[in-house]
């Protein structure tokens, strides 16, 4: 009978270190966000998406009368004169103030966040983007920022132009196609690039 064998136990492995309690627990999830908006503001917003969706966007674009008394019904300051084409898509529409006889062309987007103003005799080009609005990305809960435009009088907007939040373009204001305007204009002046740089005036234009 062979005699039982002693084990020693291995010493090459170190032992486990002792946990460290004291430093807190890392976790990647994010924490809740807590929508901005109010039950009576979602549903607003609701009624507008589906107003929007069937009498809006069907509508003729003859029809300006039409969606501006719409603009009116949900709380939009709409002067006199204005036309908006039917495929313009528009966000909050009671944040919206437009003086009269603006003109705004078909696929532009008011993103009214926060307040958008737009001067009389202002003219905003196809596809522009109004921006009024941004989150706060240094917050870890995204708050929402909802910071104004305001567009003065005279002022033409090409193209495809963009206008960031919290940006006012003065009087006579002229943003060539494609523009990005992330800061507030001087009167009488174009704008060209991205971001928009001035590139004359029009006193400068109008010189032989």
């Amino acid at each position: 009978m062979n005699a039982p064998q002693n084990h020693q136990p291995n010493t090459d492995q170190p032992p486990n270190p002792p946990k460290n309690t004291s430093s807190p627990e890392i976790t990647l999830q994010e924490p809740p966000r807590k929508s901005p908006w109010s039950f009576k503001a979602k549903i607003i917003r609701a009624l507008w998406g589906i107003s929007e969706l069937l009498l809006w966007k069907p509508s003729p674009a003859s029809m300006t009368g039409f969606r501006n008394a719409m603009l009116r019904f949900f709380g939009a300051k709409i002067g006199k004169g204005v036309r908006i084409h039917p495929s313009v898509k528009i966000i909050i529409p009671w944040h919206i103030q437009i003086d009269d006889y603006v003109t705004i062309h078909d696929h532009a987007i008011l993103y009214a966040l926060g307040q958008i103003t737009i001067g009389k005799h202002s003219e905003i080009g196809p596809l522009t983007h109004l921006c009024a609005g941004t989150h706060d990305y240094t917050d870890p809960k995204f708050t929402l920022l909802r910071q104004p435009i305001t567009i003065g009088d005279h002022c033409i907007l090409g193209p495809a132009s963009f206008v960031a939040p919290n940006v006012t373009l003065a009087d006579h204001t002229i943003l060539h196609p494609r523009a990005a305007l992330y800061t507030n204009s001087k009167p009488n002046t174009q704008y060209q690039g991205n971001p928009a740089k001035p590139i004359q005036t029009a006193s400068q234009e109008s010189t032989p």
